[in-house]
């Protein structure tokens, strides 16, 4: 992993979600919550206690031990920046990947995504057992800046399903995408 990327003359660092983690809840649930705040286009909608972040890195914990999950952390001057993962899927479809990712809003547009992206799917092939043959994503039709970032990695549409999700008070399509590994 390349550990650290530099954005316009700062230096973020790439690593692992790890158990040392867990005393940083509060760093995590921070960067959760501004983006709630900022009413981002992801699917969640509500703060977290800190309880609910506690759980979520507690299971996220157990899945990267089970070699299920790979979380990834970016980090600038110990603040949390950035996060993805890809998270296999269970049964008849472990050979799946679900892609996430989440970057902070004064981080965007700047390069980290596709850092955080190039290194996930990376390691995800190399890392996550079984290895994913097939990483699919979700993305709301008006975050076109994270379409063209999913698209030049290889990622194509295969559905949208409409009104699937609720953005700004207007009901939004639901684009899914998958990329062959």
């Amino acid at each position: 992993m390349k550990g650290i990327t530099s954005l316009k003359r700062e230096k973020i660092k790439i690593r692992r979600l790890s158990s040392k983690d867990l005393s940083k809840v509060e760093e995590f649930q921070d960067f959760f919550n501004s983006l709630i705040k900022e009413d981002a286009m992801i699917q969640a909608n509500k703060k977290v206690t800190l309880n609910e972040e506690r759980k979520w890195l507690i299971e996220k914990l157990k899945e990267i031990k089970k070699k299920r999950t790979l979380t990834l952390v970016a980090e600038n001057r110990k603040k949390i920046v950035g996060i993805a993962e890809i998270k296999l899927d269970w049964g008849r479809q472990n050979h799946v990947g679900h892609y996430g990712i989440m970057v902070r809003k004064e981080y965007r547009r700047r390069g980290l995504g596709k850092c955080l992206t190039a290194e996930v799917l990376k390691l995800a092939k190399k890392e996550l057992r079984p290895p994913p043959k097939i990483v699919r994503l979700s993305v709301y039709a008006e975050n076109k800046p994270a379409i063209e970032l999913y698209k030049k990695f290889g990622f194509r549409e295969v559905a949208r399903i409409p009104k699937q999700g609720k953005f700004q008070n207007k009901l939004v399509d639901e684009i899914i995408m998958l990329l062959d590994l």
